[in-house]
């Protein structure tokens, strides 16, 4: 096991590593300049609080600097001195140029040095299909674990230099959302009404707005930061409002065949649109999927797990809205946001409800022709109502047995499990009771 200083480790993307990684063991300390807020931070990860970066760098096997772009570079020049020969150095920032220079700079020659970018914010529940992007620039034994603990958690791994991942990211990340806080900010300006145009909207429509909406509602420093911090983000944005300010110079013009022209060698550009639209088809068709399965399943018992917090709801489904669901849990009810609940199998209720509430158990002892396989028979059992397992315990041929059967003891387990409906299963079958 590692002991891994996160330095900013109090702040929203630190903590979540700071929890992953003391889940699995390892020893965490987070820094930060808010004493009180590191304390609870790292009461509720499982990790040591540290107020001093120094004294925490210089004692870890893995030093993570997870500080705002804006500070990243000074954090890095106080911290890069401490941290010790064959300890592995390496940063969250969304820029990497600079923070990859300054580590390089200010590191002695035995330390390694990696630049690392997650592409996803804090609220993600899993680090699975997640991407991170590495830009390797002194390395040893840590770099194998760093990819083996990214493998493990099956995250995605993209190896390149500081440099052409700043030059990506002026596209992946300046530009989008550049071009969705422009479109958020006329929609301000022209004073449309949000909710009232969804009444009017196209799925396609639906799904920009939500991905708008999900840009806007992040940090504005963060953005800003983005924006300001990469090198190669002032040629984009550039690149992109001349590009828009032809396209309305055509329209305005009424040059029709000017516009099928740039819409057409854009398509070309894009490569392979038929996929790009089956992907998008995919996202609106999940999207109406379980809104539709919420519908249906008024008046039945569901589990919705929040997406963001984990937590799991068990309840009856009394109301289904465009935007929210109303359950009724025992004698209480609560009403979700579908954007942040995901609709559990049916077999979810069952488990969530074992943790709950004390379990049945009970004995069945039934004849079965010699031929009849038990652990089919009990597989059956198992999708009865209520029931979380069902085991042959014994069978016995023998004294009092007619010949060509056996005694089979099946135990089923069960949370308000329908016994009856297991009697009627193994008497349809041609068991006997006994």
């Amino acid at each position: 096991m590692a002991k891994i200083a996160i330095i900013g480790g109090t702040g929203e993307f630190g903590r979540v590593f700071a929890r992953v990684f003391a889940r699995e063991g390892h020893e965490v300390v987070i820094t930060g300049r808010d004493e009180l807020k590191g304390r609870r931070v790292a009461s509720e990860t499982g990790a040591h609080f540290l107020r001093d970066n120094r004294s925490a760098a210089a004692q870890a096997d893995v030093v993570i600097v997870s500080v705002p772009i804006e500070s990243t570079v000074e954090v890095i020049e106080e911290v890069a001195p401490e941290v010790r020969e064959g300890a592995l150095l390496t940063d969250f920032t969304s820029v990497k140029v600079e923070p990859c220079r300054a580590m390089l700079e200010h590191a002695a020659e035995g330390v390694e040095v990696v630049g690392m970018h997650p592409m996803f914010g804090p609220r993600v529940a899993s680090l699975e299909g997640m991407v991170f992007i590495l830009t390797p620039l002194r390395t040893g034994r840590w770099w194998g674990w760093l990819q083996e603990w990214l493998r493990r958690h099956g995250a995605k791994m993209v190896v390149t230099t500081p440099e052409e991942h700043d030059r990506m990211m002026s596209v992946v990340q300046c530009m989008t959302h550049f071009t969705y806080i422009s479109a958020a900010s006329t929609l301000r300006e022209l004073g449309v009404d949000v909710r009232e145009t969804r009444r009017f909207a196209s799925p396609i429509y639906e799904l920009m707005l939500d991905l708008i909406a999900r840009i806007v509602g992040q940090n504005p420093h963060l953005y800003a930061s983005i924006q300001l911090h990469n090198p190669f983000a002032r040629e984009v944005r550039r690149r992109f409002v001349e590009s828009s300010m032809r396209l309305r110079e055509v329209l305005d013009a009424g040059k029709r065949e000017e516009f099928v022209r740039i819409m057409a060698q854009a398509a070309r550009h894009m490569g392979d649109v038929s996929s790009a639209m089956g992907r998008s088809d995919k996202a609106i068709a999940a999207l109406r999927e379980e809104f539709r399965r919420l519908q249906e399943s008024r008046g039945r018992e569901v589990a919705l797990r929040h997406i963001y917090s984990g937590a799991v709801h068990v309840g009856v489904v009394e109301e289904v809205e465009p935007e929210s669901v109303t359950l009724r849990c025992g004698r209480r009810r609560i009403k979700l946001k579908l954007a942040n609940v995901e609709l559990l199998p049916e077999r979810e209720v069952l488990r969530v409800k074992a943790q709950r509430l004390p379990h049945q158990t009970r004995d069945f002892s039934v004849l079965l022709p010699e031929h009849a396989s038990a652990e089919v028979i009990a597989s059956l059992l198992r999708s009865v109502k209520g029931v979380l397992e069902c085991t042959p315990v014994e069978e016995y041929r023998g004294s009092g047995i007619p010949e060509g059967m056996k005694s089979v003891l099946f135990r089923v387990e069960g949370v308000e499990a329908d016994f009856g409906e297991v009697e009627r299963l193994l008497r349809g079958i041609g068991g006997r009771l006994r």
